[in-house]
């Protein structure tokens, strides 16, 4: 677990130890770790004004953040610079030395949140441009991008609580003296069982950036047609998938209740995939009337 928080904070490690070393070197030292806490404390508001203002942009209100992001960076340097701080910032329940790498991660993911919120509220505050609509290849790398990064979110985010779910269970089976084989089988069924009921998620979104691409290259061809079909073929594959497998587990369940020494019982139903698979049916439809009608009117021309 602390390896993982420490992404959230190890630049500010680096920089504040930096900074610090800087000024325990002596006057010439102290002088430039100023200059650069006030440079870097001032980067996150002057570095993108500086960007609009090239643009010629007006500030908008969520260029609010940007000023909070800074203000916030002048308090995140100093406090990783005297690290003794947070220890005085632990719970009361957490006084730990050791666990002072919670505060830190709590500091540093703030900064991030900050962050990550001002780039958002920005891109979407272009979608209220009147001329979105004609600008195509906004919408389709805009699109595009979103759907590649849900494929590797969703995907990391499956296989990381799959694997983490796994484990905890092979462990729990070790360490119980009652533990049996048929735990053990079960657990890695249990394993394959969420694979298979949530691993269309990353599926479906795929077809969707293939449906996405054809519409770009060729509307109203075949191409998209195909692909919108090839859609709602995935999508009520994922609707079954799950369905068999909650059958599957809880049959086993049944039958080897006496094997075992947990008993968990699954039912899912898939709402998002049913949904995919509606929608995919009316988006095939459309594409098809709409072929149909757009080659009828190049027929009379």
């Amino acid at each position: 677990m602390m390896g993982e928080l420490q992404i959230l904070y190890f630049v500010w490690d680096g920089i504040g130890f930096l900074l610090r070393s800087l000024s325990l070197k002596g006057g010439a030292g102290n002088v430039l770790a100023v200059i650069l806490y006030t440079l870097l404390s001032l980067l996150p508001l002057l570095g993108p004004s500086l960007w609009m203002w090239k643009r010629r942009q007006r500030p908008q209100g969520a260029d609010i953040l940007l000023i909070v992001l800074s203000m916030y960076t002048f308090y995140l340097l100093y406090a990783f610079i005297n690290p003794g701080l947070f220890s005085a910032r632990l719970p009361a329940g957490l006084g730990v030395e050791g666990m002072v790498f919670y505060i830190k991660a709590v500091y540093g993911g703030l900064w991030l949140s900050i962050l990550v919120s001002w780039l958002l509220l920005t891109w979407i505050r272009s979608l209220n441009d009147r001329e979105i609509l004609d600008r195509k290849k906004f919408l389709y790398r805009g699109m595009k991008l979103l759907l590649a990064v849900s494929i590797l979110l969703s995907t990391a985010e499956l296989l990381y609580s799959v694997g983490t779910d796994l484990t905890g269970r092979l462990v729990q089976i070790r360490g119980n003296e009652a533990g049996t084989g048929m735990d053990l089988i079960f657990a890695f069924l249990r394993a394959g069982v969420v694979l298979l009921s949530s691993g269309f998620l990353p599926v479906i979104l795929c077809r969707i950036k293939r449906l996405l691409k054809a519409v770009e290259e060729g509307p109203f061809e075949a191409g998209e047609l195909e692909e919108a079909k090839r859609l709602a073929d995935v999508s009520r594959m994922a609707v079954t998938a799950p369905v068999l497998g909650s059958l599957v587990w809880n049959g086993g369940l049944f039958l080897c209740s006496r094997q075992l020494t947990q008993l968990e019982y699954q039912w899912e139903i898939p709402l998002f995939p049913l949904l995919a698979a509606f929608g995919s049916l009316i988006l095939t439809r459309y594409l098809r009337e709409a072929g149909e009608l757009h080659r009828d009117n190049e027929m009379i021309i």
